[in-house]
């Protein structure tokens, strides 16, 4: 049975509790595994990914941090780092599995979207293994054995069978497959383009259906802390923990603009990142704080200062240009 792998890809994992986005780091490692040395942090800043909010129109949803929330970021990606790429959407599993292994063929990575692992924001498939029946790579959740019993690869790598089906499939994953290099625009279009996602990503009220984004995203997630009733505590600490992944990214929008000379957004960012950080602080990301989701006035603190952060990027929209 045929097999290839790409060894050596940077590990996608939550290790490093500053810098938490699967999307990013599947993309930063996909594309250091073909010799371009991209750091987390730049590519957080131009993505968009620094700047997206996203939360669900009704009930609690741990997968509002997910990039397919925010599309545009996808496209926007790529193209700011110099990479034409296609998408598509899981369909059928033989032209789907024969896309992969082709990637993997010419030593080109592959980086999925809601997939592959069960929970995953994103994924970077480095390998394939009985004949594309099994997929390899990395996920911060591919120690859930629930989702795949399997042991991991020799490499270090998860090994995913059946991977065309449940979640990947229930949830109309993507492949991103990179076709190869474009024209990288100058710093100053990167900077310009940047700025026009940026103001959809704080003012639309909806990218895709059935989640709030932007400001929007900001008072729904107050409003359910405050509004919603629940019987265990566990689902609404779980958003919350899963929503901050979101905000934590902010700070890294304050070194891009720095260095495209946009000292007033970076003043801007710095205390909107600030602030994110003070979520942080007031509701731990362990559990330790399980009582204050007995009593909303106890989580009233947290709110206030999610609709800070959400009159300060109100006030960031006039300033992107």
């Amino acid at each position: 049975m045929k097999r290839n792998v790409i060894l050596g890809l940077r590990k996608v994992d939550w290790s490093d509790t500053s810098r938490q986005s699967e999307y990013v780091g599947s993309v930063v490692s996909a594309l250091n595994g073909i010799g371009d040395k991209l750091d987390y942090d730049y590519v957080c800043a131009v993505s968009g990914s620094a700047f997206r909010t996203s939360f669900s129109v009704e009930g609690w949803n741990h997968g509002n941090y997910h990039v397919i929330n925010t599309p545009p970021i996808i496209e926007h990606t790529f193209k700011m780092l110099g990479y034409n790429v296609s998408q598509r959407v899981c369909s059928d599993y033989e032209a789907d599995s024969r896309l992969i292994m082709g990637c993997i063929d010419r030593g080109v990575p592959v980086v999925t979207v809601e997939g592959i692992v069960q929970f995953a924001d994103a994924c970077v498939i480095s390998g394939y293994d009985d004949d594309g029946r099994v997929l390899l790579g990395w996920s911060p959740f591919m120690y859930l054995k629930d989702d795949h019993p399997e042991e991991a690869d020799e490499t270090g790598y998860f090994r995913k069978t059946d991977w065309h089906k449940g979640f990947f499939a229930d949830c109309k994953g993507r492949m991103i497959t990179i076709e190869g290099r474009c024209e990288k625009p100058d710093k100053e279009a990167i900077l310009s383009q940047t700025l026009k996602l940026v103001s959809r990503l704080i003012r639309e009220q909806s990218l895709v259906p059935g989640q709030h984004n932007g400001l929007a995203a900001h008072k729904a997630f107050a409003d359910a802390l405050l509004t919603y009733t629940w019987d265990d505590t566990y689902a609404p600490y779980l958003n919350v923990m899963c929503n901050y992944k979101q905000y934590l990214d902010r700070k890294y929008a304050v070194k891009f603009f720095l260095d495209n000379d946009r000292d007033d957004l970076a003043g801007c960012y710095e205390k909107i990142a600030a602030l994110c950080a003070e979520l942080g602080q007031i509701i731990p990301q362990d559990f330790s704080a399980d009582d204050m989701f007995s009593d909303k006035e106890k989580l009233r603190p947290y709110c206030d200062v999610l609709l800070q952060i959400r009159d300060l990027e109100e006030q960031v929209l006039p300033l992107l240009v």
